[in-house]
C-alpha cells in the first residue's frame, strides 16, 4: 500500500503528509493523514509573528554571523531554565541546560555520554526507534520493557526490576507517546521515577 509517486512528485518533499488519499488493489481510498508536525504542509501550525521577527532581527543585526556555543547560546540556555524551574521545588541555571538540533542529537550527544563496556540501557516496546539504532551504533546493549495496552500504554513496571542489573545506566520513557499516543498520567510517572531510584538508574524522559 503506498502513494502513486507521480501525485508524490507533484508537491516535492513532504508531499506524503498532505496526501488524503492511498492507492489500494488500484483503485483509491480515503485515509487521515497523521503527520501533523509539519508547519509548511499544515497551515494551522504557524510559527508566531514575534519570534519570527526575533530571528530577522538577530539575521540583520550581524551579530551572530558565527558558530554558536556547542551547547547554546547563553540568553536561550537561561530563559528555558528560568521557565522550566517555575514548576520545580529548586532553580535550575543555563549551566544545567544543553541545546542541541533537535531530538536525534539529544539521543545521540545522551547514549554516547553513558555508554561504556557492557552497559545497558532498557527502552519501551512499541518505542521509537531510533534509540535502537543509536545504542547499537554506540555498543550498547539494549532491552526491551512492554506497554501496557490493558491500561493505558503505561510502563511494565514488573517487567523494569526483571531487566535491570548492576550494569543498567538508564530507561527511556516517551511522554506523549511515539507511537501509541498516550500521555501517562503524574501518579504513573510517580512509580516510574521511584522504581528508577530504587534500582539506581537515570530516567531519559522523551517529551517531543
Amino acid at each position: 500500500m503506498g502513494f502513486p509517486i507521480e501525485r508524490r512528485a507533484e508537491h516535492g518533499v513532504g508531499t506524503h503528509h498532505k496526501r488524503h488519499a492511498l492507492l489500494l488493489n488500484g483503485k483509491s481510498q480515503p485515509s487521515r493523514p497523521l503527520g501533523h508536525g509539519y508547519p509548511s504542509a499544515f497551515q494551522c501550525f504557524r510559527t508566531a509573528s514575534v519570534a519570527e521577527d526575533a530571528v530577522a532581527d538577530a539575521v540583520r543585526s550581524a551579530k551572530f554571523n558565527g558558530y554558536a556555543p556547542t551547547v547554546g547560546i547563553l540568553p536561550a540556555r537561561r530563559a528555558i531554565a528560568e521557565s522550566l524551574s517555575q514548576e520545580l521545588p529548586y532553580k535550575l541555571s543555563a549551566d544545567n541546560v544543553y541545546l542541541t538540533l533537535g531530538c536525534a542529537q539529544a539521543i545521540e550527544v545522551i547514549l554516547a555520554v553513558l555508554a561504556r563496556p557492557n552497559a545497558n540501557i532498557l527502552l519501551s516496546r512499541p518505542g521509537y526507534p531510533y534509540y535502537e539504532a543509536r545504542a547499537a551504533y554506540s555498543h550498547l546493549e539494549f532491552r526491551h520493557f512492554d506497554l501496557l495496552p490493558e491500561k493505558g500504554w503505561e510502563v511494565d513496571l514488573d517487567r523494569v526490576e526483571a531487566l535491570a542489573d548492576e550494569n543498567t545506566v538508564v530507561m527511556v520513557i516517551v511522554n506523549p507517546g511515539n507511537p501509541c499516543g498516550n500521555v501517562f498520567t503524574y501518579q504513573h510517572l510517580k512509580k516510574v521515577a521511584e522504581t528508577a531510584r530504587k534500582l539506581g538508574m537515570l530516567v531519559i524522559t522523551d517529551e517531543v
